[in-house]
């Protein structure tokens, strides 16, 4: 029971990194160099964890290089989902930026198992699963036509007009699939390995080698950052709610099963980021969470349930 508890923590920590590193990349100026820190202070936390659960670093190269090319994209993946929120966080608010990527996490998910993509176990399209698919959907269109009573900004992020607020919608869906491809291609590498851990030591250094060249092609064009004000402690701290996210994943998942692993992680997503929308935290915007967006949620969480459990 304690560890579902610790994977429901995980998920309600995912809302909170996006919302630190939105705020980093306004200090920094960039989503990109924002993305490369966050990058590395999840790397540094996870290969601490590694060496301690797995005694020791020895991850067997030699079968990765052996394996289809493919396997590396994870961390080109976590990379584009990463610095998508850290967009859409802003635009979006923190609830619209948690469900719509596990929207298009679920739709991806349909594909990959109905063509075995990734090398994954094919599964047949049923009936119920796709009433879940649609049930999620009907959710997610009840969380964005509603409306909560305006917006209430946090001091430290003035309002600014949304413009074209169905694209940014659209690539919400966009990073929720390639959230879905990561973990079909680190479910593979981690099979490759033998180790789920060894697999997220990989995808975050490849994701990390990506964004430290990203980041020196940008650097003559790289905005000034927010200069104002003293820099908080928390602001670093986006990085281990991501490798809380992959150990929790990790847990939850040999303890209950992958399938209620989802749902449990989802769940504390959508509580997360009602709970960032509510109180503004970490100086986010403050949009007020009415019953409406509550209903959506709760029907979204029953969708995923029946999409991933049947």
């Amino acid at each position: 029971m304690f560890l579902s508890v610790f994977g429901l923590a995980a998920g309600i920590g995912m809302p909170m990194q996006t919302s630190i590193n939105a705020q980093l990349g306004r200090r920094v100026g960039s989503p990109f160099l924002a993305a490369m820190l966050n990058f590395m202070v999840g790397l540094a936390a996870l290969l601490i964890i590694t060496c301690v659960w797995e005694h020791g670093l020895a991850i067997p190269m030699r079968d990765v290089f052996a394996a289809p090319p493919w396997i590396m994209m994870g961390g080109a993946f976590a990379v584009l989902f990463v610095t998508g929120n850290i967009l859409l966080m802003p635009r979006l608010g923190s609830v619209q930026t948690a469900i719509l990527p596990a929207l298009g996490q679920i739709i991806m998910g349909t594909l990959i198992d109905t063509f075995g993509w990734f090398h994954s176990a094919q599964r047949d399209v049923t009936m119920l699963r796709i009433l879940g698919v649609a049930i999620v959907f009907g959710g997610v269109m009840i969380i964005i036509l509603s409306k909560s009573g305006g917006v209430k900004q946090a001091k430290a992020a003035p309002a600014k007009p949304v413009r074209n607020v169905w694209a940014w919608r659209l690539f919400g869906l966009v990073i929720g699939m390639c959230m879905a491809s990561q973990t079909a291609v680190n479910s593979h590498l981690g099979i490759v390995v033998d180790s789920r851990l060894f697999a997220s030591v990989i995808n975050f250094s490849v994701g990390l080698t990506l964004l430290i060249i990203l980041n020196l092609i940008l650097l003559k064009t790289k905005k000034p950052g927010n200069k104002e004000g003293r820099v908080p402690g928390w602001i670093w701290t986006g990085g281990l709610f991501g490798a809380l996210y992959v150990v929790g994943n990790i847990i939850t998942a040999q303890t209950v099963g992958t399938g209620m692993a989802v749902v449990v992680l989802l769940t504390g997503l959508m509580i997360g980021g009602l709970l960032v929308d509510q109180f503004g935290m970490f100086r986010s915007a403050q949009r007020p969470v009415g019953w409406k967006e509550i209903a959506g949620v709760i029907i979204m969480i029953a969708g995923a349930a029946m999409f991933y459990l049947f």
